[in-house]
């Protein structure tokens, strides 16, 4: 998981609604707010089984941006409509 965290940024994000927005990942603020622990608990799972390939980061140096991104919106959506994403 330490791609993750050597992404700008990343570190200075404290709240379930900075990770979404940081993200740009839509999301509805009710629903966030009941759902916050499940959805970060998926997306901490999330990140740690999907690390990127070494050549996959140097080829484009936003890949592990946009993967925890997908990531997370993976996780949110899992957890709002149920199953596996």
């Amino acid at each position: 998981m330490e791609w993750f965290y050597q992404i700008p940024g990343v570190d200075e994000l404290e709240s379930a609604e900075s990770f979404f927005e940081f993200f740009s990942v839509p999301y509805e603020s009710t629903t966030l707010r009941n759902r916050c622990l499940p959805v970060l608990t998926t997306f901490h799972r999330k990140l740690h089984d999907n690390v990127p390939l070494r050549n996959l980061l140097e080829d484009d140096p936003r890949a592990p941006w946009l993967l925890a991104r997908r990531l997370l919106s993976e996780s949110y959506q899992q957890q709002i409509h149920g199953g596996e994403a």
